[in-house]
């Protein structure tokens, strides 16, 4: 596996574990308000902090899947990844089969 795609695996599930607390944190608030909670963008910059609102049901039906994760559009990294969903507010793309998927899956706090 490259350090590249290591690196970026990497970062990418940094996010993914803090909006898995997020989630945690909000899903009891949002059942109350407007059923939606705000995320960190999932993209591998970490300097990227910006956020996004999402349906609980979204969230969790996105992380159903290892391979998964919610960006900004324009956060996407082509050469390792795929867009499958775009909203107007964010995009979902899945990680390449090979090297960016098993990083993905590793790194997987709903897994195992």
């Amino acid at each position: 596996m490259d350090e590249r795609t290591r690196r970026v695996g990497r970062n990418e599930a940094i996010f993914r574990a803090v909006n898995e607390q997020i989630e945690s944190l909000n899903q009891n608030l949002a059942a109350i308000s407007d059923n939606t909670v705000r995320i960190v963008c999932e993209c591998a910059d970490l300097m990227c902090s910006e956020q996004l609102s999402v349906r609980v049901e979204e969230y969790e039906r996105i992380r159903a899947d290892s391979t998964l994760f919610f960006v900004l559009p324009g956060h996407q990294l082509p050469d390792l990844e795929r867009v499958v969903e775009e909203t107007a507010d964010y995009v979902v793309v899945r990680k390449h089969e090979g090297e960016p998927a098993t990083v993905a899956r590793e790194t997987d706090p709903r897994a195992g």
